[in-house]
Parts: C-alpha cells; sequence; structure tokens
C-alpha cells in the first residue's frame, strides 16, 4: 500500500477528488434524503432510453435477445436501432444486476452519474500526459466533465454521453501507442484503443461517433508529423486501430447501418441536417443561460481565460492544435449559419447524414478543456521576462473586461428599472448573468494575478483555482436536468388502459398523443406510433400518405386514444379523462381488420401510385392486395376472402405461427411491417415474403391448410457476431502473444 501511494498518490488523490465532486454535482440524484430527492427530468432520458432499456431488461429476463420490438411503429428492429445500444458494456450491466428489481430509473440515472465521472478520469490522465503535470490535469478535467456542454443535453441523450466520453482514453492510449512503437516495437495499445473505440461504437451514437473518429484521425495524423519518422508505419498501425474497433462493433454497427439505410435519414436534405447553434448563441460562452435553457458553449470565465492565456504565452505547436480544433468545432456547431458546414455537408463523409451541428460543441469543449490545463501548466511554474512583459498586457486585459462588465451590469440594471422591475422583463435574467460574469471574471483574475505573483502559497492558490472553476461551473450547470418529481408518474397506472391491457386478442392501438410516445413497451401494449430518432422510411410515408382511417384498416387498429369526443367511424367511447383543458377519450372501433387474413386478388403497383391506390375510399383492402413482386401462383380470384380461415397459434416478439385454411390458391396478407430479415415457412418450407400494401408482408399459399411460420432472423445480426466474435479472438491472440514475447524478451 506505502508504494502504491508513494508511486500513485497524487493521482489517487485526484480520483477521490473527482468522486467528490460528482457526488456534490449530482447530490439531488443519489441523496437517501426522500424530501430533497431530485430526478432528470422528462425528456429523452425517459421516453426513449428509460423505455428501451425496459424492453431490454424483459427479454434478457426471458431468455431472449431483443432483436424486434413489437409495440412501437406496428413492429421496430430493436437491435438495429443503434440507440438501444444492446452490447454496450456499461449499459448492459446496469441491466443485468437490476432488472431482478424492475430496473428502477434509479439505476440509469446511475450510470448517467458514472460516465460523468469516467469523463473526468479519462480527461484527467491524458492532460496529464499531455501536461505532464498533475494540477493542470485536473484543471482539464474539471471543465471538460462539469462544462456547459457535457452536463446538458447529453444527460438526457444517454447514447450521446457514453459515446463521448471515451474520446480521452482513446488518445491516450494512441499516444501511448505511438511512444511504445517507436521505442520498443509493441503494437498492443493500439488493439487497447481499438477496444475502446469499440465500445465507444456500441453505445450507439452514430454521430458522436463521427466526431470521435475524425479527433481521433487529427490527433494520430498531428502526433505523427511531429514526431517524423516514415508516415506509412503510422498508418498501418491506426489501421489496426479502426479495424479493431469496427471489428468490436460490428454486431452492432451491420444491423444498424442495414436500418439507416432504410430510414427517414438516408433522404434527409441539406436544409435538414444544417441546423446549428444560432449565432447569438456565442453570447453565451460568457453570459450562459440568457438564451436558452442549456449553455453548451459555456466552459467556465476562467478556464476561458486560462485558455485565452495558453494562447497567448505558450509557443507549441500542439496548442496551436487544440486552438485550431476547437475553433472548427465552434464554427461547425453554428452549422449553415456559417458557410464552413457546406463543403463539410458536400465533401467529408458522415457531415451530409447527421443534423444537429450543435453536437459539434463536443469537440469544443473538450479542446476547451485541454488549452485550459495548458494554459494553467504556463501559470504555475517560472515564467521568462519576456512572458512576464506579455502577462502584463494581458492583466491589463483583464480590467478592461471587468470594467466592461461592470458597465452590462449598469446598463441591464438601468433597463429592468425603467420596465418598472417587471418579472417578466428580459432585463432581469440579463442583470442577473452580467452580476455572475463580474464575480467570476473578478474571481479569475485574483487567481490569475495571484499565481504570477507567488502571494500565496502554491497549494492554497492550487485549492483556490479549483474551488473558483467549481463554484462557477457548478453554480451555471448543476439545476439543468433536474425536476422535484419523478418523471415516471407520465407512466403511472392508468385507468385508461384497463379496457385495452384486459383484451387478450391481436389489436394495436392508435395514439393521438395523449400518451407518452413509447408508452406502449412499459405497458406492453401494440402501437402504430412511438418515439425513435430512426424509423423506416416506407413506414413513415405509409402513416403519412394514408387517411387515418384507411391506415386504422390496415394496421390492425382497434382502440383510438384521442383528444376527439366522436370519430368518423362507429365506435364505443370507453373511458374519458381530463388532460389539462382538454379531454383524452379511449374508443373502439366496432369493425376492425384482423392482423392476418386472406386475399385472392392481386395487383402489380409500385411507388407513390401504390399509395394512391390505397387511399382511395373504394379499395378493399380484404378484397384484394397490391404487390411489387410477380407472383409464383396463378390465381383464379373466384373464391370470397369469407371463405378462409386465419388463427393466430402464436405470438412472441420475433415469432409468429398462423394456421390458414384457403379454398383455392391466395395471399395471406399480415398487417405486419415489411422489414429484411423476416423469413417464412409454410409447413416447415421456407417460402418468400412479399412487400404488400406498400409497407406490409404477404406469402403466397396454395389451397388447402396450411402452418405458417414467421421468423426474425437477420443476416447483417448473424454477419455481425462472426466478425465481432472474430475480432475479439484475433485481439485475445495478439496481447497473448505479445506478452508472450516480452516475457521470453525479458528472460
Amino acid at each position: 500500500m506505502r508504494k502504491l501511494w508513494a508511486r500513485h498518490g497524487s493521482d489517487l488523490t485526484v480520483v477521490a477528488i473527482l468522486v467528490v465532486l460528482c457526488g456534490f454535482f449530482f447530490w439531488r440524484i443519489v441523496t437517501p434524503i426522500e424530501r430533497d430527492r431530485g430526478y432528470f427530468p422528462s425528456g429523452d432520458f425517459v421516453d426513449q432510453f428509460y423505455v428501451f432499456s425496459v424492453f431490454e431488461a424483459r427479454q434478457l429476463l426471458t431468455g431472449h435477445l431483443p432483436l424486434w420490438n413489437p409495440y412501437t411503429y406496428s413492429g421496430h428492429p430493436f437491435l438495429a436501432d443503434v440507440q438501444s445500444a444492446i452490447f454496450y458494456p456499461p449499459s448492459l450491466l446496469t441491466i443485468l444486476v437490476s432488472a431482478p428489481w424492475g430496473f428502477p430509473i434509479y439505476a440509469l440515472e446511475l450510470e448517467v452519474i458514472l460516465h460523468v465521472f469516467l469523463a473526468g478520469l479519462f480527461t484527467y490522465l491524458f492532460a496529464k500526459r499531455l501536461l505532464k503535470r498533475t494540477f493542470p490535469a485536473l484543471v482539464a478535467a474539471l471543465v471538460f466533465s462539469y462544462g456547459g456542454y457535457l452536463v446538458s443535453y447529453p444527460v438526457q441523450q444517454l447514447a450521446i454521453l457514453e459515446v463521448q466520453i471515451w474520446l480521452p482514453l482513446i488518445l491516450l492510449l494512441l499516444s501511448v501507442g505511438g511512444e511504445r512503437w517507436q521505442k520498443h516495437g509493441e503494437k498492443r495499445h493500439f488493439i487497447w484503443a481499438g477496444l475502446a473505440l469499440g465500445v465507444s461504437l456500441l453505445a450507439g451514437h452514430p454521430q458522436s461517433s463521427m466526431y470521435v473518429f475524425y479527433v481521433s484521425v487529427f490527433y494520430w495524423a498531428f502526433e505523427s508529423y511531429r514526431s517524423g519518422g516514415r508516415i506509412w508505419p503510422k498508418v498501418v498501425l491506426f489501421c489496426l486501430f479502426l479495424l479493431t474497433g469496427l471489428g468490436v462493433a460490428a454486431v452492432q454497427l451491420l444491423p444498424g447501418l442495414e436500418f439507416m439505410l432504410l430510414s427517414t435519414r438516408a433522404q434527409a436534405t441539406y436544409q435538414e441536417m444544417a441546423h446549428g447553434f444560432p449565432l447569438h448563441d456565442l453570447l453565451q460562452l460568457l453570459l450562459p443561460g440568457i438564451l436558452s435553457q442549456w449553455s453548451a458553449l459555456y466552459v467556465g470565465i476562467l478556464p476561458l481565460l486560462l485558455a485565452a492565456l495558453a494562447l497567448y504565452l505558450i509557443r507549441d505547436r500542439r496548442v496551436v492544435f487544440w486552438a485550431i480544433l476547437a475553433l472548427f468545432a465552434l464554427l461547425l456547431s453554428l452549422g449553415g449559419n456559417t458557410f464552413l458546414y457546406t463543403p463539410f455537408y458536400l465533401l467529408v463523409p458522415g457531415f451530409g447524414i447527421f443534423r444537429s451541428q450543435e453536437r459539434a460543441a463536443f469537440v469544443f469543449s473538450f479542446a476547451m478543456a485541454i488549452l485550459a490545463g495548458y494554459g494553467t501548466s504556463a501559470l504555475f511554474r517560472s515564467l521568462p521576462g519576456l512572458a512576464r512583459k506579455r502577462l502584463r498586457i494581458f492583466n491589463w486585459g483583464l480590467v478592461l473586461a471587468a470594467f466592461a462588465s461592470l458597465v452590462l451590469v449598469l446598463f441591464f440594471l438601468y433597463g429592468w428599472a425603467q420596465a418598472g422591475l417587471a418579472p417578466d422583463s428580459p432585463f432581469g435574467p440579463m442583470l442577473n448573468r452580467a452580476v455572475l460574469l463580474t464575480m467570476f471574471l473578478l474571481l479569475a483574475a485574483g487567481c490569475i494575478y495571484a499565481g504570477q505573483r507567488n502571494s500565496v502559497g502554491m497549494q492554497t492558490l492550487m485549492a483556490v483555482t479549483v474551488l473558483v472553476i467549481v463554484f462557477d461551473l457548478f453554480t451555471v450547470n448543476w439545476q439543468k436536468n433536474f425536476q422535484a418529481t419523478s418523471p415516471l408518474e407520465e407512466y403511472g397506472p392508468r385507468a385508461l388502459l384497463a379496457s385495452i391491457q384486459a383484451d387478450r386478442g391481436s389489436f394495436r392501438v392508435y395514439n393521438e398523443w395523449r400518451l407518452p410516445g413509447n408508452y406502449g413497451v412499459m405497458y406492453e401494449v401494440e402501437d402504430i406510433g412511438g418515439a425513435s430518432p430512426l424509423r423506416l422510411s416506407r413506414y413513415e410515408d405509409f402513416v403519412t400518405a394514408l387517411p387515418m382511417e384507411r391506415l386504422w384498416q390496415l394496421m390492425n387498429v382497434k382502440y383510438v386514444i384521442t383528444w376527439r369526443g366522436a370519430l368518423v367511424p362507429e365506435t364505443e367511447l370507453l373511458y374519458e379523462e381530463p388532460a389539462g383543458e382538454d379531454m383524452t377519450y379511449l374508443h373502439r372501433l366496432q369493425e376492425y381488420l384482423p392482423r392476418a387474413w386472406v386475399v385472392y386478388r392481386a395487383e402489380a403497383v409500385t411507388g407513390e401510385e401504390a399509395l394512391d391506390l390505397l387511399a382511395d375510399p373504394d379499395f378493399d383492402p380484404l378484397e384484394m392486395v397490391i404487390l411489387e413482386e410477380e407472383l409464383d401462383l396463378t390465381m383464379a380470384g373466384e373464391a370470397r376472402p369469407s371463405e378462409a380461415t386465419v388463427l393466430i397459434l402464436e405470438r412472441e416478439p420475433t415469432r409468429m405461427a398462423l394456421q390458414a385454411q384457403l379454398v383455392e390458391d391466395g395471399i395471406l396478407v399480415l398487417s405486419e411491417i415489411y422489414y429484411p430479415g423476416w423469413q417464412a415457412y409454410v409447413d416447415g418450407q421456407q417460402a418468400r415474403i412479399l412487400r404488400a400494401n406498400y409497407a406490409l408482408r404477404a406469402v403466397e399459399l396454395e389451397a388447402g391448410s396450411h402452418r405458417v411460420e414467421l421468423v426474425y432472423d437477420p443476416l447483417s445480426v448473424k454477419v455481425g457476431y462472426v466478425v465481432s466474435a472474430g475480432a475479439l479472438m484475433i485481439v485475445l491472440c495478439l496481447v497473448a502473444w505479445t506478452v508472450m514475447r516480452r516475457r521470453s524478451q525479458e528472460s
């Protein structure tokens, strides 16, 4: 223990500090005192990530891999939706540990807190390697972990947070790997970096993974150039890193790529992709919260000044690299509000398929944290005479900035007074932010001046600097993601759903946004809507193009939850309850189509023409089906659909068995979404699945009685298994070979 403390005492102290600060920042979450307990707010955190985790936990507890979710969008490829993050190790561990207790939301909240801590830890380790000193590395860790970006919307959009926090660890392993390769010819750290990349990819946010990849490319290219030597071996080493990461994550990436190519994202336009921060959001670098709830660009006043100090004092290409990276990321986060995004959209792979360019603030925040570390390192060391002279000019700049902030305070105070100190006047919040800016500027100036003058002990000054940064970032950010009531109250027991849950038949529900988007997963009710950023393009066209009543017919809708007291089809009103100023009604349709039926007539129509025909009031889905492929059977078309019988024998998320009796050759039409990976078996023999009625499935059947089974067994998942298993085996073999070789050399 003494040897461990002697070698790593400062690092262990930093870890303890990071643990304590993380506990303080999220104390409303972790407190055992019920009256003080807070929750992450309603939104994506609950409606998507928690609900998805609940579905995954239920499936795993029953011994099934959650491949297909029948409860949203009339059937959704769950594993292929990358944000489900089924194979992400920390998420999987959270589910497996807490699932026997019903997977409480507290478990997912703790997962968030763990990742914020890991962000600080990984940033500290990487920054310490760059800066060679503990305290500047701690500053960098605090700025990245608790700056305006990481603890804003990534906390609610869990996949973003869980992808991005691995970047500093990846860069650390690449840096160590480059040094070990040059000195000893070792390659294993590139494999470890690849494993970290693979884990990051499994967290399930492709846009964030794109940023992680590009930052890794630029960093490795910069370090390779700086260290000199032959370039091609370094390219090979980077490819080893990249292939390891892609191979490990293939089990998630291949199904995800298949789904994305079929989703609405594959047809997005520049206008949809170019959204970014408005230009006025740059003000939130200094005045957080003045324009919006979150201030993703805010890194703190003292860290901002330390980053400026690094650029002002340090003549080092590494500082220039991080400054250029921060500048490009800042401009990219503005999206189409500057021209910079346009060449990226046109020429750089990835930027044309992801929306919300604000997320480039991730790279800006991380680069600024590293620059703040460099600035801290420069401040807390002996400086040459020229640097001290330059510091005096910097100090005058601080004085001018403090004076300007005081003028801003007086200006906002005057504006508020002119408005009669009205609570709804915009000058009130502006005045509060200006006062905070002035206070933080004065505290920052005091730290910087004391660092130059050595007027207090070094340990005391370091402690004060940390406290100023923590006070600044915590004051601005710590309450941004809390609410006093549990967001699960929206998913509490609902009398509205009692009739639906008591009905054991096969049907779907149409929820006209009276319940949360993914409520169907929580209550195990099949709905034709849902909440996920990825939706099948065909299904989206199908839902939006058809009249509502025709959509209900084709999708086996029996119940409608709506704000409307009366519907056009004949219905029975089962329940009503107040919902704010409105009412919520539950209707049961008097007539609705079954989940599966037989028709004896087909017409070959594709594209928009098929949607037009489906929308025609004279079209009868019980009499005819619209197909896009030629039939193997020749149908007489003389029998009536009522002469056929279809019984559903078994239904599971990834499997369905039916018994069909036909008087002549016909087509079994299923109100199930057409998607690659579904396979049909008729009397044990594999059969074709036809695309029917634009977005549904159908199977050809000869006259007679048949057992039909549909099984979801996608090739993309099986190939992903093989590739990921192979990659892990290769990694293990390479590591074992490296260890044995090293031992033989030592002996």
